[in-house]
């Protein structure tokens, strides 16, 4: 199973699937389906393989993401585990010490626990794990790419979610600072022309594979998200 045959259309934007244990970073404005898109991704690889897989929401609860995931179509895979940021407050209480040591170590001890199998994982989303960490942001992203660089060894494949404002559309040439935290950038983003707007994804890079760089309408249909070539 390749994690570009999980969304309609998708393998037409990639020539080689999506490497395994790759940073992949999913932006985008808010309401650009950066969380079903990574969703689907992970859910319906999962489908395909032995494997299981781990996703963390940091800013809805578990109900909510999945009713929100339903709503567009989308099955869930029996083999991926949803954890929302109140497992953790039950666990810890309020939390103290680091947020961030406390996110990384369960999702090692899950991995851990699963004897490996764990192979995927997505946070969602970066910007919310952002807020509750009170430190300088440089200081703050070295410490995220340490995190993620452990993830890397571990060979987990990750997504991680980032809701920016400054991918507003398909001219927008901006990657963020947070880009040279990831091996790949799927960016997601809205396009106006006149009273028509559509949803598009674009790959700004994905290292060692090969990709269009070009925009794709994203869309909803009754079976999930379908990307597809069209006009812009």
């Amino acid at each position: 199973m390749r994690f570009i045959d999980t969304i309609q259309g998708l393998n037409e934007v990639f020539g080689t699937d999506i490497p395994k244990g790759s940073v992949v970073l999913v932006a985008g404005a808010a309401g650009t389906l950066k969380s079903g898109f990574t969703f689907q991704l992970i859910s319906s690889y999962l489908e395909g393989t032995d494997e299981s897989g781990l996703y963390i929401t940091l800013e809805q609860s578990k109900e909510n993401h999945l009713q929100n995931m339903h709503s567009m179509g989308m099955s869930v895979s029996r083999k991926l585990h949803i954890s929302d940021f109140s497992d953790y407050r039950v666990l810890y209480g309020d939390l103290p010490g680091d947020p961030l040591e406390i996110l990384e170590k369960n999702i090692l001890d899950f991995r851990k626990d699963t004897a490996g199998n764990c192979t995927c994982l997505a946070i969602d989303s970066l910007g919310a794990l952002y807020s509750l960490l009170d430190m300088e942001a440089k200081d703050l992203r070295k410490r995220v790419y340490r995190m993620l660089e452990t993830f890397r060894r571990e060979g987990l494949t990750t997504f991680i979610i980032l809701e920016d404002d400054r991918y507003t559309g398909i001219n927008d040439s901006s990657t963020g600072v947070e880009g040279y935290l990831a091996d790949g950038i799927i960016e997601l983003g809205l396009h106006l022309k006149g009273n028509v707007a559509n949803r598009y994804m674009r790959v700004r890079k994905m290292r060692a594979a090969s990709h269009s760089m070009e925009p794709w309408i994203l869309s909803v249909s009754d079976n999930g998200l379908q990307v597809y070539k069209g006009t812009f």
